[in-house]
Order: structure tokens, then sequence, then C-alpha cells
């Protein structure tokens, strides 16, 4: 998929006969992909002549009178521009800060600084001119908010905006005072949608928020893409994360992908605050299955003599388990149709995990780069220089997680991420069931890990890689001290560098790719024997497999595509691996192109959604 900057598509929005950015992305693909579009009456150019302005500098004066319909008239406030919207209306917001209502002299107001209820067929989006991104900011329940179960949105674009909330004025013993109060200074998001479809948000930077950076619920044809989500979730007693789908509600029948977490870049996302829910009964826990009834230290609140899983979430809790960068959470029981992507995100120094898919059924998670996460300290490594000020009451460390996590998700494939955990025996990739059970991937493989553990219903689908810069650590940082001491397979160096490696899935043999059978090779030293034999003749490319024949059992077959000869039929000569009949079933399989092949014959990888 091509990706193109914000401003550059906002140029063409600009244009009346350039396509509307909700197309941008088209309506659909051959790969079961549901890439972004508005579903409704508008048009392209609808949304190109609907335009309003806004700038700090204007006034929030009738449009009778021409404010708000040109640059040199705009209304002052976001807000009055989404009041006075059309049908179809594009809103451009220019250059400078905007603020709530109130800012500045309360710490538990209602006021957002653009309230969308009610709203549908909507762009938000910073003027296609600005030089700079224009500010939203709050210091009460957050930047943008809307929707609702009974009215919920439709047909929304944010983009290329900055969100920044009040953290950074915040101090941790300010922040623990209101943990049981929670008022609105404490607790506000960047962007919150609570019911909505079609919703697409990106290119924005959101930070510096009490809670989550991005968040939408009760959605449908969702996508948050190329956006950077960071300092987020410090000080909210909720269990926040950054960037969250929660509870999705299907709109129709249709199983391709609708919802999509794409190309973010989420980091410092840590909840410094230890969670706390009024609603929760003295005898309720969500975790674990301790029967916190017959504890009576629970009832009379007391941390002596009651379970930690049973303070979860009351008063005495004085722990911190929560806070992820990229999660998707609680939707099996109301997402019915469609499929969730998690790809090409860079996730580190979260609270946690990097990326979760969490109670989730039916979804993709690939390509990611997550690393340097689980910034709440485990207990059994002492933080440097004792820590910060919010670790030092902390009871209990955090789970032994800070990669990649599956929980209680079914009809879940894994492709081509790169995780090192923080410490060598913290679980890089892990999986979680009730009952003890194991979560079975779909589909799934060519995953790196350069530091920390894998789970053991994971082991076929990762390997260990011996440069640590694959997963996104650089030399001689604190993360960096070594990779995972126990692979979870035969290690198998990386390719040099001349070649690309792509992600195949099952199918990593380019039948209609005139090729030469090479030697067979132990894992162990197959990449590198069977990349020599590539550059030693005539070859673009190499692939690895499982050796079939009889008495080669455990080596690794090695194929060399030959550069002399054109690929037939010529279908097979762009994107091939996503091209019928141009593949065929691999086991274990693994491909490697040089970079002058990769263009020239657009290899990409296997758009696998099984």
């Amino acid at each position: 998929m091509i990706r193109q900057s914000y401003f550059a598509i906002l140029s063409l929005l600009a244009a009346p006969s350039a396509a509307a950015s909700g197309n941008l992305r088209g309506g659909g693909t051959d790969d079961g992909r549901r890439l972004f579009a508005f579903d409704g009456p508008c048009t392209p150019s609808d949304y190109a002549s609907g335009v309003l302005y806004v700038s700090p500098s204007g006034n929030n004066w009738s449009s009778d009178n021409g404010w708000g319909l040109s640059e040199s008239r705009p209304f002052r406030t976001i807000q009055h521009a989404v009041n006075s919207r059309g049908p179809c209306q594009t809103v451009y917001v220019m250059e400078g800060t905007y603020q709530n209502n109130y800012y500045g002299r309360s710490k538990d107001h209602a006021n957002k600084v653009v309230s969308l209820n009610g709203v549908s067929d909507l762009k938000l989006l910073a003027h296609p001119d600005s030089t700079a991104r224009p500010v939203l900011q709050f210091d009460g329940p957050g930047g943008i908010f809307g929707g609702s179960a009974s009215v919920p949105l439709a047909n929304i674009e944010i983009a290329g905006l900055e969100v920044v909330g009040p953290s950074a004025d915040i101090t941790y013993d300010e922040a623990m005072a209101d943990r049981l109060v929670k008022r609105t200074y404490y607790a506000g998001r960047g962007i919150a949608i609570w019911a909505g479809h079609h919703i697409y948000i990106h290119d924005m930077v959101v930070h510096h928020c009490p809670a989550s950076g991005i968040r939408v619920n009760k959605g449908d044809y969702v996508t948050v893409e190329n956006s950077t989500v960071y300092s987020n979730t410090w000080w909210s007693s909720s269990a926040e994360s950054a960037i969250v789908l929660a509870e999705g509600v299907s709109v129709d029948t249709s199983t391709a992908i609708k919802m999509r977490l794409v190309g973010n870049t989420v980091y410092d996302n840590v909840n410094k605050i230890p969670y706390y829910n009024p609603s929760y009964d003295w005898d309720y826990t969500p975790i674990g299955d301790e029967d916190c009834s017959s504890y009576p230290a629970c009832e009379s609140g007391l941390v002596e003599g009651c379970p930690w899983q049973c303070r979860y979430g009351k008063a005495t809790q004085d722990y911190i388990i929560d806070g992820m960068g990229v999660y998707v959470t609680r939707n099996a029981d109301t997402y019915l149709y469609g499929r969730t992507e998690l790809a090409d995100n860079t996730a580190y120094g979260n609270g946690i995990n990097g990326v979760v898919f969490h109670r989730t059924d039916r979804g993709v998670v690939r390509r990611n780069t997550v690393y340097g996460n689980g910034v709440v300290p485990r207990l059994d490594r002492p933080e440097e220089g004792g820590g910060e000020d919010w670790t030092v009451p902390l009871s209990r460390g955090r789970q032994p997680y800070s990669g990649i996590v599956i929980n209680n998700a079914e009809g879940v494939s894994l492709w081509s991420n790169k995780v090192a955990a923080r410490y060598d025996d913290d679980y890089a990739y892990t999986t979680e069931a009730d009952g003890g059970g194991v979560v079975a991937l779909s589909a799934g493989g060519n995953n790196r890990v350069c530091r920390g553990l894998v789970d053991g219903s994971l082991g076929g689908y990762v390997v260990e890689s011996s440069d640590p810069s694959a997963c996104g650590i650089v030399e001689g940082e604190e993360e960096t001290a070594s990779p995972s001491p126990k692979p979870t397979a035969s290690p198998t160096p990386a390719p040099t560098g001349r070649y690309a490696e792509i992600s195949c899935g099952d199918r990593c043999h380019l039948i209609q790719w005139p090729y030469a059978m090479g030697g067979s090779y132990p894992p162990s030293s197959a990449v590198e024997e069977c990349e020599a034999d590539c550059d030693a003749g005539d070859c673009r490319a190499y692939s690895l497999q499982d050796d079939y024949r009889p008495g080669m059992g455990g080596k690794s077959f090695c194929f060399l595509y030959r550069e002399s000869k054109q690929p037939r039929p010529a279908v097979c000569r762009d994107d091939p691996f996503n091209r019928p009949r141009c593949t065929y079933a691999t086991s274990n399989g693994r491909f490697f192109v040089t970079a002058a092949a990769k263009a020239e014959y657009n290899v990409k990888d296997l758009n696998v959604f099984a």
C-alpha cells in the first residue's frame, strides 16, 4: 500500500477535481482487507466544496455574513465550525492553539475542545497550507469526544492535528491524591469516540493526556494510522492504554478487515497510578480464580490478609499491571463480523506490553516492531537509582511480559513481527487463556525475537535473531544487554543485507519464477549457505523450505531463482506472492530477494488473513 504524506493528501483534497481523502485508500482490495472509505451519500466533490475555516484570530459570528467561509474570515473555534456544519462538511483548522472553554479555571469540568456528538459526514483536518500542526490543548475530559450507543458517529475523518493534555504539569503526589476522586483534569483522553462507524483518524500527534491517547469504543470500520502517540496514561487511575479499540460492534456482516491500527509510533505511555474502579464490589475480581468472599480482610479493606488479585481495582491496590501501547480488547462478544489488523506499528518504552490482542477474535498481527517496553518495574529487577517516585510504593512487580501478547483470542495470525523484551527473562511473545488453556494461532511465521522468552505454544512461529538492530535496539543503550539466551527454535543467521526477506507464510516457493534446486543445509547455517549459492551464480532471489526428500529430514532445501529468465506467465511478474497460481505450498519456508528484483517485480509480503 502506497503511503502519502498527510499534507500531500490534503493538497489533493483541496482541489475540487481531486479524490477526497475518504477514498484515497480505496473501498477494498483482493487480499481481504477493507481499506478506508466512507459509507454515505457524500461524494469527494461534496467534501471539497463544502469547506469551513477556523483560526484562533477569527470570530464566531454568523456565516450569513461570510464568517467561516474563507481563510480571511474564519471562525474562531473548532466547536463553532462543527455546530455550523452543513451536509458533507470539511473543516480546515488553521495554525494556532485551541483550548477548551474554562481552560485553566477548574480541575473538574466537562468541557472538551471539540464535541462531535450527533455528527456525521465530517472531515476535521489541518489546513493544507499549514507549516505547523494546529494544537488542541485541554485540561478537562479531553480533546475530541463524541458518539454514544444510541447516537453513534458515522463517516468522520480527523487528521493532521496535535492534541496535548496537562500531564506535564501534574505531579505524582497530586495524581495519587486524586486516585479515588477521578476529577477530569487527571483523567482526560486525547481522542475518545464512544460509538461510531467509518472513523478515520490519521497523521495525528497525541501526547501528555492523563489517560488514553486515542480510543474508539463500540466501533466498526475504524482506522487509526500513521500517528505518533506518546507520554499518555500517566496519571489516570482507570488502567488506560495508549491506542485502544474496545467493545466493537459490527454494522454489517462483512468478514473483511475493518478495524485497523496501522503504522503508528507509540512510546512512553505508562500507568503510574494503580487502577481504581468504584463499581467493583469488595468480593469481586476480574482476574484469577480467588474466592474473595472468603477473606474477611478484603471486606474490611485491608491489605494484609487479602490476596492481591482481590485487591485489583480496589482502594487497596498498590501495584500496576495495566497499560499497553497498541491494544485491542473485549471485542469477542460484540464484534461478530469482520477482522482486526495490527500492523507496522512501532511500540517502545510503554508500561507493560507493546502490542496486545485481548479477548478479540479474527485478526492479524504483523510487521510490528516492539522493544524496550515493560517500564513498570519488576521487583526482582531493581531500577537504577531506585526508580522514579511512582515506583517506590509498589508492593509487587508487573507480570514478566514486555512484548506481544495474544490473550483469549481465536482466529489470529502472527506474521513478521520483531520483538525485544526489556529483560532476558521477560516474555517477548506469549499467549494467555482462561483456565490454563492454550491459544492456538490460525497461522503465522517469520517472527523474530532479539531478546526475551517465547511461549512454548509459539515456538514454531518465532526464531531468534542475532542482530539486535532488527528489533529496534541501538547498541550501547541499556536495552541491548544480550539476545535471548534460550532460542525457541534452531537459530538461523540473518541475511547480510543484500537481500530483503519477504513474509511468505506457507507459500514461499515462487513456482513460476525459473529456478534451480540448490543444496540442502542444516537450519542453523541454511540462510548463510543458500545466500552464498545465490551470490555465486545467475540468481536474483532464494528460498528455503523443509526438505521433503527421503533421508533429508530436518534439513532446509535451497531454491535459487534465475536472474537471466523472466517469470511466466506475465502476471507473476507483479506482486507474485499475492497472485493466484504463482506460489507453491511450503513448510517452514523463507524467501529472500535482492533490492533490485524486489522493486522490479513489486515483491510484497503475502497477505494472509486466515
